[in-house]
């Protein structure tokens, strides 16, 4: 089946947004030991590095408003942005899959007005990591779950930069994203990367994104003309 570069972008986005959430599920839960008992500033420290002003009144506020906040990239808005391109290529998804996240979904709609705890992450993150689990496990079936696979991985990159500034952290993922990419477009070449820069690795991603998504998927959709 030909892929087009609509659909391979938003296989790619539902990837990279489903493991947002589960990232940043889980710097809420670790943030929010600080900020309850040892950091109160803890969490605004969290926000500030992906560029975010947030505020609250307490270490359960400081949930609610990752998960519920109006500041634009809330936990509750990146669900939004994975359902709504999982919706777009429903018929290349797995069903447990989608239907776990409609499960979040539906779960963050029902809490909007609830106080949010620990718990209740923890069981968003598990079903966020399920979602990510089916898809890495069926990454040998299709191309559409390579795409997945290949926005899980860029966005885990990307977000490991932003919060820790590490770039050791992922050195191992530039090998993982190389064969990927080379597995979507047989004629990628692979980026080696000798650099301390992070906006030099930022780069680094938007060139294989753009090298792989819309090169390839023209090439795909062409071939099945």
């Amino acid at each position: 089946m030909a892929i087009s570069v609509n659909t391979a972008q938003r296989l790619y986005w539902f990837g990279r947004y489903v493991q947002r959430a589960e990232t940043m599920l889980k710097e809420l839960v670790n943030s929010y030991d600080y900020v309850i008992d040892r950091d109160f500033e803890d969490g605004r420290k969290l926000y500030a590095k992906l560029g975010v002003e947030i505020e609250y009144n307490n270490a359960l506020d400081f949930l609610k408003q990752g998960v519920y906040g109006t500041y634009g990239g809330s936990v509750e808005d990146i669900i939004n942005w994975a359902r709504e391109n999982a919706i777009e290529s429903r018929h290349l998804l797995d069903e447990r899959g989608f239907s776990t996240l409609n499960k979040i979904h539906n779960q963050l709609v029902a809490g909007r007005d609830k106080a949010v705890s620990p718990s209740n992450l923890e069981e968003i993150i598990d079903n966020c990591s399920l979602i990510l689990g089916i898809f890495s496990t069926e990454l040998d079936r299709t191309r559409a779950y390579q795409l997945i696979r290949f926005g899980q991985q860029i966005e885990r990159f990307d977000l490991i930069l932003r919060l820790y500034g590490e770039i050791e952290m992922v050195a191992a993922d530039i090998d993982v994203i190389n064969t990927i990419a080379r597995q979507l477009n047989r004629n990628y070449r692979p980026i080696n990367i000798t650099t301390s820069d992070i906006s030099k690795f930022l780069l680094f991603l938007n060139s294989v994104v753009d090298r792989v998504i819309v090169k390839e998927s023209s090439q795909t959709q062409s071939q099945g003309e």
